[in-house]
């Protein structure tokens, strides 16, 4: 395998990956769970869930390394959660709704164990420098049972990339709204709490090409000091499996 189908299979992951656990936070029965944890507001579940991680961090801080989020909303959403439960508990909480999730609709995908071995490979070679979340999510302790090990372990790559793709963009000098605009719209720039209206982004279109260039640039490096090149493509081959099941699975 050479070095272009070795970049083709760490986009395949990416994109799967990244799917895959948008249709778990994005899902009613995530907000549900989240409601039923205790979080009147399911959107402060989510950032005090996946921020939890951070610890005892102020909404400016929390704000920052979210990055793509408009602050305000981001900072109240944090206040709230943390306000129930405390963030290593909201960590906790979230890690076992991400590990249900895959319980519910990842059994019976091929290789489950096969992503789990193979992410673990990654993310124990990966530093967390730069990669506050990533880093945050390494260390949470993982399920016994495939299902839920495997979309746990999706979940912190997709983390580890999004770090990159983070430090990428901000040093392109690209706003978050603009850079919502050129890759998925108007009514996707709304799901960040940015106020209209929105810059479109569109003199920054090759440059933004560019970021996505640097993050898989740097993604096929991570993957590669971990992974032989058989290894990739085979993490590439069930990832999109997964989310096949996922997407088949997961009621509408």
């Amino acid at each position: 395998m050479g070095h272009a189908e070795v970049d083709q299979s760490v986009r395949q992951v990416g994109a799967a990956m990244g799917e895959a656990i948008g249709i778990f936070m994005l899902h009613p029965e995530t907000f549900g769970e989240s409601i039923a944890a205790g979080y009147a507001n399911p959107l402060a579940g989510y950032v005090a869930g996946r921020g939890g991680v951070l610890g005892a961090a102020n909404g400016t801080a929390v704000s920052a390394v979210f990055t793509v989020f408009e602050p305000n909303f981001t900072g109240a959403c944090w206040d709230e959660g943390v306000g129930v439960r405390g963030a290593k508990d909201a960590a906790e909480v979230y890690s076992n709704q991400v590990a249900g999730f895959g319980r519910r609709y990842l059994t019976g995908a091929e290789g489950l164990d096969r992503i789990a071995a193979l992410g673990e490979k990654v993310i124990a070679v990966t530093p967390g420098g730069g990669l506050p979340l990533y880093a945050g999510w390494r260390s949470m302790p993982l399920a016994e049972d495939a299902p839920g090990r495997a979309l746990q372990v999706m979940f912190v790559l997709r983390e580890l990339r999004a770090g990159v793709h983070f430090g990428a963009l901000t040093l392109s000098g690209i706003t978050p709204v603009e850079a919502h605009m050129l890759h998925g719209g108007h009514d996707y720039t709304m799901m960040f709490g940015w106020p209209e209206p929105f810059a479109d982004g569109a003199d920054k279109k090759d440059r933004y090409a560019e970021v996505e260039e640097a993050t898989n640039r740097r993604m096929t490096e991570i993957l590669g000091a971990a992974l032989d090149h058989d290894e990739v493509a085979e993490l590439a081959r069930l990832s999109e499996g997964a989310l096949a099941a996922l997407k088949a699975n997961v009621p509408g």
